[in-house]
Formats: structure tokens, sequence, C-alpha cells
């Protein structure tokens, strides 16, 4: 049986009771496992390679691919294209792998194709990158908007999963305060890969790479389920997240995970029965990767996922050498086992590896000049310009302002 942690403040007076709902009695949640498990409805995908053997050259390359894709619910364009087109004259066992992943449905791949251009842009020479993509509703044609970015970066290896069984197991959570589905594929992700021990887990469309990620992939996760950095709400909505521990909260915008551990322990389904327990959370994902993780977990050096302390609107407090912001970080944190220095902080805006935007927010003209710069060249390089710039003319006229 799957054992899910009960958090202790649900046998205690609730602050906000709302929040909190559970679709069983807390005492009880342990003994209804098995009935649900039964009740659950599966979606088989097979994930295999076996369609490879048997392609047909007197089809388009695009036939072929969504026949693989449909058949098996995995296409691996690497492979696919050095079958197809004889194209496997590459020795890449020189090169540093890493695997990196993103999840989301066909209708957010515009918007995650800047973020995938920021890695590629600052992807080292050295670095060989698998990139698993787990898509909801997805067809070559939509695939194909990202594998054309190879152009930035052609030491990389494309693979799309189906993630119709995320769909399947969390659709009755996607209304009201809940997230979309795409939210969930980060649980299908380490699930089902196959080629790899370890994953880093990326936000689709909220982070900019400033270096090569490798830093972050051979981060010494030790025998711990994830690693994440610290968030900067630690202690300002703790109230409201049920699984926050002393005012300090993960943020899985960037996520490193020990793929052996995660399926050995079966942290999937553990996912699935805390999403089953819990009707009403904040942020469903991040809180079920922090409960699921029963404190194996380490803290990210911030540069891993730095969020933008240092905007615009707070440069006259830093060229007094006051940080508004980076003191009230700090101040949230204090009671948290874990602490960024101020020092630490500072230091991390000129060295990030990887930036957390928050799309909402840049879209809302909200990033700081040197970020809204950088965010609208990726846009250029990711070539969806005149799309992006159609759909949110006012952030576009902002911060074209400073091109």
């Amino acid at each position: 049986m799957i054992n899910i942690p009960i958090p202790p403040e649900l046998d205690e007076e609730i602050p906000n009771k709302k929040y909190f709902k559970t679709n069983y009695d807390s005492t009880n949640i342990r003994y209804h496992f098995d009935d649900l498990f039964l009740k659950r409805k599966l979606f088989l995908i097979n994930y295999s390679f076996l369609p490879y053997n048997k392609i047909d050259k007197s089809k388009s390359f695009e036939d072929n691919a969504n026949l693989i894709y449909d058949s098996t619910g995995m296409l691996n364009i690497t492979k696919l294209d050095n079958i197809f087109y004889g194209n496997n004259n590459k020795n890449y066992l020189d090169f540093n792998h890493i695997h990196l992943s993103m999840g989301h449905d066909a209708n957010y791949i515009i918007q995650s194709l800047v973020s995938i251009a920021s890695i590629l842009n600052t992807t080292n020479s050295e670095t060989f990158i698998h990139f698993h993509f787990i898509l909801l509703d997805a067809k070559f044609e939509d695939m194909k908007l990202i594998i054309d970015l190879k152009k930035i970066y052609n030491n990389i290896e494309f693979i799309f999963y189906n993630g119709k069984q995320a769909e399947y197991d969390f659709s009755t959570f996607k209304d009201g305060m809940n997230r979309g589905i795409g939210d969930y594929t980060k649980f299908l992700i380490p699930q089902i890969v196959n080629n790899t021990n370890k994953i880093i887990i990326l936000d689709s469309a909220d982070i900019i790479a400033k270096k090569d990620l490798s830093e972050i992939y051979f981060f010494d996760i030790d025998d711990n389920y994830f690693a994440f950095a610290l968030d900067i709400s630690a202690g300002r909505f703790s109230k409201y997240f049920i699984f926050a521990r002393n005012k300090f909260y993960s943020n899985i915008g960037v996520t490193l995970v020990n793929v052996r551990m995660f399926k050995k322990d079966n942290l999937y389904m553990a996912g699935y029965f805390a999403r089953l327990a819990y009707a009403n959370m904040p942020c469903p994902t991040q809180e079920m990767f922090f409960m699921i993780s029963r404190y194996r977990f380490k803290f990210f050096p911030l540069i891993y996922n730095c969020p933008q302390f240092l905007n615009d609107d707070n440069e006259k407090h830093i060229n007094n050498k006051e940080y508004p912001l980076i003191d009230e970080f700090l101040e949230l944190q204090k009671n948290s086992p874990f602490r960024y220095t101020k020092q630490e902080i500072i230091e991390s805006e000129n060295n990030e590896v990887v930036t957390h935007l928050f799309t909402t927010k840049i879209l809302k003209n909200k990033a700081s000049k040197k970020n809204g710069k950088l965010w609208i060249n990726y846009v250029k390089l990711a070539n969806v310009y005149e799309i992006l710039k159609k759909k949110f003319p006012e952030t576009f006229k902002y911060y074209e302002e400073w091109l």
C-alpha cells in the first residue's frame, strides 16, 4: 500500500478551512486507497520503439511520425530521422548528456518556445541535450514548432510523449482555483522516461536560461527524491499551503528529479492519491511534490531558479544599497531551516543559471528592463514575435521601447 503522509495541520484548528477541504476524513484516508485504485481509469500506452523497424519510406516523414506517435504514445525525432534519412553519422559519446523535460497541452507550445530557445542558445557545445516533452492533444505539426528550434542548437534529441494518462488521472481538478491539466504532466514525466536516472523538470514558459543547464543537472541530489529552490512566498502564504512546514516552501519551476527513486517508490501513484485526498490546493502540483517528498529533498543554490528581485521599480533603492524586496524575502524565510543569505540573493541577480520570470507578470509589463529585453530577443529567436505581439500588443509596445 502506498503511504501518503497526513499533514499534522489537518488534525488541528485550520485557519482557512476552504483551502484544507479533504475528500475523506483525514484519519481514514489511507484506508480508501484500495478502493480509489480500483476506480482509476487507465489509458494504456506502451511507449514502444518497435514501429521504427517498420518505417514506410513511401510515406512522408510527417505521416510516419504521426503513425508512430499515435500507435505508441512516444516519438523520438532523432531516431526517426536517423532511420528515415540515414543520418546516423555523429558520435555523441564525448558529450555531457543531460535530460530536460517540459509538459503542457498543444495550445501552450507557442509560449514555451521562448523558454526552449533560451535553453538552446545558452547550451555549451560539449553538452548533448535529451529534451523530453509530455504533450496533450498534439500532432506532429505542433511538435514541428519545437523541432525547428534545432537550428539554434543541433546537439539535441527531441522525444515526445502522449500525456493522456495525466489527463485521465487529474482531469477532475482542472477548473476553479486549480491549475490546468498540463501542470500534472510533471508527475508523469519521471514515471515514463526510461533512459536516465535523473531529469530536470522545467516550467513551460516562465523561465529564461542564462547559462548551460548542465550545472543543475549534475547537482548532487544524493539519496533524495528532488532538488529545488526555496520559494519566495515562504512564510507569506503558508497558511494557505497545506504542506508548508516552518514557513518554508518549494518552487518546482526548476526541479531536479531522482528518476530511479521516483519509480522505485511509485511516487506517481503517491501524487495521484494525494490529489484525490485533498480537494483544494492553491498550487496543487507544487504542494504535491512537496508532500510526497517526505522531506527527502535538497534546496538548490538560488542561481538555479532565481526570481526577479531587483526590478526597475527598485533601482533607486539599489543605488543606495537598499533592497526592500530582498529584505522582505529574508524576513519571510527567517523561520525556515534553510535560508539564502542577503549576499547570496544580491549576487544571484548577476549570476543566474535560470531566471524565473513568471509569465503572467512579464505579459503584464512587470519584468525588469534587463529581463524584458532578453525575453523579447528570445521571442524573436524562437520566431514567434508576430504571433505573440498580436496576442499581447500592449506588452510588446512596452518592451519595444527598450530595444
